[in-house]
């Protein structure tokens, strides 16, 4: 019995003490359950501090009949008159006719832009080096250079009147009419191929830039693994790339059909700072009814409709990245 006891006693003392549990930490930072909470919250604050007071002036606005007689000669005329704004504004077949260009004219632009920056990224994974660094600079300066500058460019090598790309036309079909064609006359041809291609020049740096740091994180070891069990390049890009850069492709789209849906700068600019109403998206929409007209309470539930426009379109997007999160956990 003696000698049980001091086995157990010898073997107790080789395995040491036992471990002493700490005590759980308790308050608001435990376990740092809320310490990213609490980072957020100086952003959060100063977001709600710079947004919250001009968001209520503006559906404040959007309730009166103010215009720029009421607001400097007489705003003794300026008064509340409920919903009937909203009633105007949405009675108005113009209205819904801007609103179903601007859906249409977004569409393209986040489609071609998304399709050609995946198309040259791609490709920025497969030249050299000194070839990789060339073309992200330029993209930079494309970047840097401001959306008014793009606009007078564009159109400049649009003009009908020695313009370069009628000259390109001419010398690659030889038909004298490309010579004076007027890309401008059919505001179609004008809004979703000039209008268009200005846009997504200016886009296509963020994207391409974007895609091809998304790409470097795709681990070689998957596509590798693909090809081995014999999926060709659209069956790895399409099983194995998509999947892994999705949150990024979810992101990027988001962020081009807000700048896409409320273009303004190059589309008047391109008309030389006079848009037809033919060209007129709701960007341009607002600013004529706004600043042109002087119509402020109109502006405001323009505006307010654009707002509600944009995040019925992007709960969709912002579900999906909830989805992504709650799957990667």
């Amino acid at each position: 019995m003696s000698v049980t006891t001091n086995e157990t006693v010898n073997r107790s003392e080789e395995s040491g003490p036992a471990p002493v549990e700490k005590p759980q930490r308790r308050g608001f930072f435990a376990a740092g359950q809320y310490i990213p909470y609490s980072l957020l919250l100086p952003a959060v604050v100063v977001l709600v501090g710079v947004l919250a007071y001009p968001l209520f002036s503006l559906i404040n606005l959007s309730f009166k009949n103010v215009n720029r007689y009421a607001y400097l000669a007489n705003p003794g005329l300026s008064k509340y008159i409920g919903f009937d704004g909203y009633t105007k504004i949405l009675g108005d077949s113009q209205f819904w006719e801007v609103v179903l260009r601007s859906i249409y004219f977004t569409a393209e632009l986040v489609i071609l832009s998304m399709v050609l920056g995946m198309l040259i990224a791609l490709l920025l994974n497969r030249v050299s080096n000194w070839v990789r660094v060339t073309i992200i600079t330029v993209l930079m300066f494309v970047w840097a250079i401001p959306a008014l500058v793009n606009g007078q460019v564009f159109r400049w090598l649009f003009t009908s009147n020695g313009g370069v790309v009628d000259y390109l036309a001419y010398l690659v079909t030889g038909d004298e009419s490309w010579k004076h064609y007027d890309w401008f006359a059919d505001p179609t041809v004008g809004l979703y191929v000039v209008g268009a291609a200005v846009i997504i020049w200016g886009a296509l740096p963020f994207l391409v830039l974007g895609l091809y740091a998304a790409l470097t994180q795709v681990p070689k070891e998957l596509t590798e693994a693909a090809k081995l069990d014999g999926a060709n390049a659209f069956q790895t890009f399409r099983h194995v790339t998509i999947p892994v850069i999705r949150p990024f492709l979810m992101i990027s789209a988001a962020l081009s059909f807000i700048w896409d849906f409320q273009v303004f700068t190059q589309i008047f600019t391109l008309r030389n700072t006079s848009p037809e109403p033919d060209y007129w998206t709701i960007g341009v929409y607002l600013y004529e009814k706004g600043v042109v007209a002087s119509k402020y309470s109109d502006s405001a539930v323009i505006s307010i409709a654009m707002i509600l426009l944009m995040l019925a379109v992007l709960v969709y997007y912002i579900r999906q990245m909830l989805k992504i999160g709650a799957n990667e956990r």
